[in-house]
Parts: structure tokens; C-alpha cells; sequence
């Protein structure tokens, strides 16, 4: 079973920049899909590890961050997801950077299931 497509992490040769813009944004629902997934997870490992560990009626976590949190994190992680497109057109080398996707995806992983850790 495949996880991810398989044009996800191939580049285009020769791509302008438009072309390159393009690239990067065909690539962001899979990137929002992906991080909204570990943050799901991480959510609700929160929530429940969370609650096991305090007296009951006690809050872990406080509630409006519990709510507000997430949404407010996929909008940084946008961001962040732009800036390595904005990174790769300052940079441009006629194709777009994979690793650098790659490696954006993979931290953006890390950072969202560090509260969960």
C-alpha cells in the first residue's frame, strides 16, 4: 500500500518560474493532509496521556489552547510551507529543490509530534 503519490517528491526539469510556483502548490494538500494527520494523532495523545496524568477535574492542557491550538498551528505551518517555495524562487535553479520539500515535510512531522512526545 502506497502512502504517498509517486509524482510527490519528483522534480520537473527546466521549469520556470511560474512552473515551479505551481509545483509547490500542487504539493500543499498533501503536505497539509500529512502534518493534519500526525497533529490528529498528537491531539489527542495529548488530550488523553494528558488527563491520565493529572487529578480529575484538573486540566492538562487548557482548553481554548486545545481548541484554537491546532488551527493556529496549520496556519504557521502554511506559512512555513510557503516560505520554502519563496526559498526555492530566490534560489532558483531551473527545477525545483525535492530535498528541500522532503526535508520541510519530514521537520514539519518532527515539530507536530513533538508535543505528543
Amino acid at each position: 500500500m502506497r502512502i504517498r503519490p509517486a509524482w510527490l517528491f519528483q522534480g520537473i526539469e527546466n521549469a520556470t518560474r511560474r512552473e515551479l510556483l505551481r509545483w509547490w502548490e500542487r504539493r500543499r494538500l498533501y503536505f497539509n493532509l500529512y502534518v493534519g494527520i500526525v497533529g490528529v494523532i498528537t491531539w489527542w495523545l495529548v488530550l488523553i496521556a494528558g488527563s491520565a496524568a493529572v487529578k480529575p477535574g484538573v486540566d492538562f492542557e487548557e482548553p481554548f489552547a486545545m481548541i484554537l491550538g491546532p488551527f493556529v498551528y496549520g496556519l504557521i505551518a502554511n506559512l512555513c510551507f510557503s516560505l520554502g517555495s519563496v526559498v526555492d524562487l530566490l534560489f532558483y535553479r531551473g527545477r525545483p529543490r525535492v530535498f528541500l520539500f522532503r526535508v520541510g515535510l519530514f521537520f514539519s512531522f518532527a515539530l507536530t509530534a513533538l508535543s505528543g512526545l
